[in-house]
């Protein structure tokens, strides 16, 4: 018999790799989640800060498109500005959740996977979720438990979806492609194992918000 462990919520990160145009989507949510928001009221970074580097970063995107070097220099320049507001807004949210996942969520960033117990497989877990190369698609990597024959991952709009979509995932090896979602809407999602024992219990949710 497993026990489960208790694990402090933590936010996906990698931000400096992100494509420049799904970085700016989800800055720009992150800021519009975290205005307002009785959770986070003192926020490190002030939103009017993190509201100006993110028009400065948008706006030298755009000029970096006619391919001038001092333009990409600007641009580069004004992303790490940006990457820098959110590890220090996603490590103040961390801190500031109490662990709770319904509140880390309002905050517009995305939580690492937990581990969950057992089944008649063990119940795998999400080694990360991230955003795609285009709008309105997420890269799904699934941590392969021993045992399983292959995997069924689902997933939906929302904390807690009315409706799900299943696939079956034959292989962890690579990052699962996730297409023609809702840019701006949050997903959850969520996956099994088929071992000889039959399917283990659904693991708990991961959500991302889709840039």
């Amino acid at each position: 018999m497993s026990t489960l462990k208790v694990h402090a919520i933590r936010a996906v990160m990698g931000f400096a790799a992100m494509a420049d145009a799904i970085l700016v989507v989800l800055a720009t949510a992150v800021m519009k989640a975290l205005t307002g928001n009785a959770a986070f009221p003192n926020p490190t970074i002030p939103l009017t800060t993190f509201a100006n580097d993110i028009t400065i970063y948008s706006n030298a995107v755009a000029a970096a498109l006619d391919g001038g070097k001092s333009a990409k220099a600007a641009r580069d320049k004004a992303k790490k500005v940006v990457v820098n507001d959110l590890r220090q807004l996603a490590m103040y949210v961390e801190s500031n959740c109490n662990d709770d996942l319904a509140t880390f969520i309002t905050s517009g960033f995305t939580a690492k996977a937990k581990p969950t117990a057992s089944g008649a497989v063990d119940v795998p877990t999400f080694k990360w979720l991230d955003y795609g190369t285009h709008p309105g698609e997420i890269l799904v990597s699934v941590k392969a438990v021993r045992g399983a024959k292959s995997y069924n991952l689902r997933y939906g709009p929302g904390i807690a979806p009315a409706s799900w979509t299943v696939s079956s995932v034959g292989t962890t090896r690579k990052a699962i492609l996730i297409d023609n979602l809702t840019s701006g809407t949050l997903y959850a999602f969520q996956v099994q194992a088929l071992g000889g024992q039959g399917l283990s219990v659904w693991s708990d949710s991961s959500t991302i918000m889709c840039p």
